[in-house]
């Protein structure tokens, strides 16, 4: 009988380097994701598992003119926040000098820290050209070539952040669209009244408000459509202007759109909002002349349905349109001074069509 020694199918000389394979696993990970909220965790939590380090964040860059991507050209005006964290405080870029060295040379940034041991490394996501965001690693022991495999990591996610975000963006305003406001409101009701666990502290009241542009049938009636769509564009940019970079902003549907104003009260949303309602009073509209927004908003409460919260800010804002036209309406006041019932639907019950 003749003995073959059989070789094993992987040996030592021909394996494959198990860093390489956490990083393919890394990659098979991001690429499952179908939102950008889930691919960003997704990125985070692979890093946690692959990377010695003490902490991770991703940075969202923004700025005033709602810029998607940055260079030295628009860096000193940008404000960065983490990205899995919207709470979190927003700090301007200049502020921070690795940063914005990162933003302006367009290149990984590291640096050793003094007497806290391992080193600080920031890494650019670029976006089609520009960086777009950053990975912030702080503590991150030296291992040879991991520099390199994050950098391709980065590339990987970037790419895939783009086509994700394009997925959740309104093609005509560039606000957020109607899928992505249903999954984000489920999220915000469904924490409501949470703690923060980082600063153990109870996550204050966030807001929902809608608002409808006054006789918009009108301008398409007589204008046409092209001029329509162009007062949808310059009110989004209004939005884009007078909210806060935390703020969620989204075109609902036709001229309808809706906030979700960050950690607020409804007392303090209808300031903030009354200004922008005079800000869109004022202003000059291409050809069209002065339009108006009427609004409702609704606090955000923990132990209602999603459904409850839409519904009570609707009404709020017809309550508005009903009433006048061109002004905020807030619910909780409105059911308070007997102007509207309380409003409680159970999830499922609104009849879309």
């Amino acid at each position: 009988m003749i003995v073959r020694h059989i070789k094993p199918h992987q040996t030592p000389e021909n394996a494959v380097d198990p860093v390489v394979l956490r990083y393919l696993d890394a990659v098979v990970e991001l690429t499952c994701q179908r939102d950008s909220r889930g691919l960003s965790q997704s990125l985070i939590d692979s890093l946690r598992q692959q990377v010695q380090a003490e902490r991770f964040r991703l940075l969202a860059i923004s700025n005033s003119n709602n810029d998607q991507e940055f260079n030295e050209t628009n860096a000193k005006t940008a404000v960065v926040r983490d990205w899995l964290e919207p709470l979190s405080a927003v700090v301007m870029l200049v502020e921070d000098k690795d940063l914005f060295e990162c933003v302006q040379s367009q290149k990984r940034v590291s640096r050793m820290r003094i007497g806290a041991g391992g080193r600080r490394l920031i890494l650019p996501i670029f976006g089609t050209r520009h960086v777009t965001a950053m990975l912030e690693i702080e503590g991150m022991q030296e291992v040879e070539g991991e520099d390199e495999m994050l950098s391709r990591l980065l590339r990987i996610f970037g790419n895939q952040a783009f086509l994700l975000l394009r997925n959740e963006l309104d093609g005509l305003t560039g606000l957020y669209n109607r899928q992505c406001f249903d999954m984000r409101i489920q999220k915000l009701v469904l924490n409501a009244g949470h703690h923060d666990r980082r600063a153990n502290e109870k996550i204050q009241q966030n807001c929902l408000a809608f608002f409808d542009i006054d006789h918009f049938k009108q301008v398409n009636d007589k204008y046409g459509h092209l001029y329509g769509d162009e007062v949808l564009v310059q009110l989004a940019r209004l939005m884009n202007r007078s909210f806060r970079h935390e703020d969620l902003l989204f075109r609902y549907g036709g001229e309808e759109f809706a906030a979700v104003l960050i950690n607020v009260t409804p007392e303090i949303a209808v300031r903030v909002l009354e200004s922008f309602r005079k800000e869109v009073e004022a202003y000059q509209f291409p050809r069209i002349g002065k339009k108006s927004v009427s609004i409702g908003v609704v606090g955000i409460t923990s132990g209602e349905s999603v459904d409850t919260i839409i519904n009570r800010a609707d009404m709020s804002m017809y309550h508005a349109k009903n009433n006048g036209r061109n002004q905020v309406c807030c619910y909780e006041t409105l059911v308070a001074e007997g102007k509207l019932a309380p409003v409680s639907v159970a999830t499922g019950d609104i009849e879309l069509f």
